[in-house]
C-alpha cells in the first residue's frame, strides 16, 4: 500500500514537472493572458508559482527573447558605464561630481527600466494580479528612463542657461509624477480613462521637443545641433519610433497569420511565435536607442568642455 502511494506521488510529480514546461496555443490560455492573437503558440499558462516562473528561464517559449533581450543588457549596464567612464577624457575645467552623476543617473535609469521589463515578461504568467502589477512596474520603468534621458541631455546642453535648464527639469519631473500617478492609481486603470492615460504619456514624450526648439532659438541651428549631439538623438528617436510602430501594428507576424476558419487555425503555429515578432523587435530597438542616447550624452559632455566652457573662459 505504501509503495503504491509512493508510486502515485512520483507519477504526479513527473506529470506536474512535464506540465510546467508544456507550451500552449493562444486559444488555450486564459483571456487575461491573451494579447496578440497573431502569436499562435508558445505560451505558458497561469502558474500561480514564482518558482515556476523562474524555471521558465531555463526553457524555450515565446517570451524567452523578450526576457533575455532586456535582462542581459540590464545586468551588464552598470559595468559597461563604469568601464567607459574610467576611460573617458578628463578636462581641466571639470565642473564637479555632478558630471559623473549625470552619466550614472541615465545608466541606472536604463538598467532599472530594462530590469523591470525583463521581470515583467518573466513573471507575467504567474497570475492576473502579478501580471497587472508587473505591467504597472514596466510602465514606471519607462517613465524613469524618459525622465532621466531628457534631464541628462538638458543638464549639459543648457549648462550656461540655468533658468531654462531648471525649468525643463522641473517640467519633466512634473510630467513624470503625473504619469506615475495614472500608472499606479486604480481610478485611472479603467477603460474610461484610457484616452487620458494615453494623452499623458504622449504629452510627456512630446515635451522633449521643447528643449530642441529653445536651443535653436537661443543658440542657432548649427550650435544647437552640436551642443545636443543631435544626430545621435535623431537616431535614438528613430529606433524608438520604428520599434514602437512595428509593435503597435503587430508587424511582421500579422502578415504571416494563417487564413481560414477559426477552427482550422486553432492548432497552426505562427511563423514568428518564438523568434522575430514585433514585441521582440521593439525590445532590441529600445536597447539600440539607449545606446544612441549614451553616445549623444558623451558628445554633449565633450562639446561642453572643449567649446562652450572655453568660449566663456576666453
Amino acid at each position: 500500500m505504501l509503495n503504491h502511494r509512493k508510486a502515485e506521488t512520483l507519477t504526479e510529480t513527473i506529470h506536474e514537472s512535464n506540465n510546467s514546461r508544456r507550451l500552449y496555443f493562444y486559444h488555450e490560455i486564459d483571456s487575461w493572458q491573451q494579447d496578440n492573437h497573431f502569436i499562435r503558440y508558445g505560451y505558458i499558462k497561469e502558474t500561480r508559482s514564482f518558482k515556476e516562473c523562474i524555471k521558465s528561464l531555463t526553457y524555450w517559449h515565446n517570451e524567452s527573447i523578450n526576457i533575455y533581450s532586456h535582462l542581459v543588457p540590464s545586468m551588464m549596464g552598470l559595468f559597461f558605464i563604469s568601464h567607459y567612464l574610467s576611460k573617458m577624457p578628463k578636462f581641466e575645467n571639470y565642473l564637479g561630481i555632478w558630471e559623473i552623476f549625470n552619466f550614472y543617473q541615465f545608466g541606472i535609469a536604463a538598467t532599472f527600466c530594462l530590469g523591470l521589463s525583463a521581470s515583467f515578461h518573466c513573471f507575467k504568467c504567474h497570475s492576473p494580479k502579478v501580471s497587472k502589477a508587473g505591467n504597472q512596474c514596466d510602465y514606471f520603468g519607462i517613465i524613469v528612463l524618459i525622465t532621466c534621458s531628457l534631464n541628462s541631455i538638458v543638464l549639459f546642453t543648457f549648462y550656461d542657461l540655468p533658468s531654462w535648464r531648471n525649468a525643463f527639469i522641473g517640467l519633466f519631473c512634473a510630467f513624470a509624477l503625473m504619469c506615475t500617478k495614472v500608472t499606479f492609481d486604480v481610478r485611472f486603470s479603467t477603460p474610461a480613462y484610457r484616452p487620458f492615460r494615453s494623452c499623458m504619456f504622449i504629452m510627456f514624450g512630446l515635451s522633449g521637443v521643447l528643449p530642441v526648439f529653445t536651443a535653436v532659438a537661443k543658440f542657432g541651428l548649427e550650435e544647437a545641433e552640436k551642443r545636443a549631439n543631435a544626430l545621435w538623438l535623431v537616431g535614438e528617436g528613430f529606433f524608438y519610433i520604428f520599434g514602437a510602430s512595428l509593435y503597435a501594428a503587430r508587424i511582421p507576424e500579422r502578415f504571416f497569420h494563417a487564413k481560414g476558419s477559426t477552427a482550422a487555425k486553432k492548432h497552426l503555429r505562427g511563423k514568428f511565435d518564438f523568434v522575430g515578432h514585433s514585441h521582440q523587435i521593439f525590445h532590441f530597438m529600445v536597447v539600440i536607442a539607449a545606446y544612441c542616447h549614451w553616445k549623444a550624452l558623451i558628445g554633449c559632455y565633450i562639446y561642453l568642455h572643449e567649446v562652450v566652457l572655453e568660449s566663456h573662459h576666453t
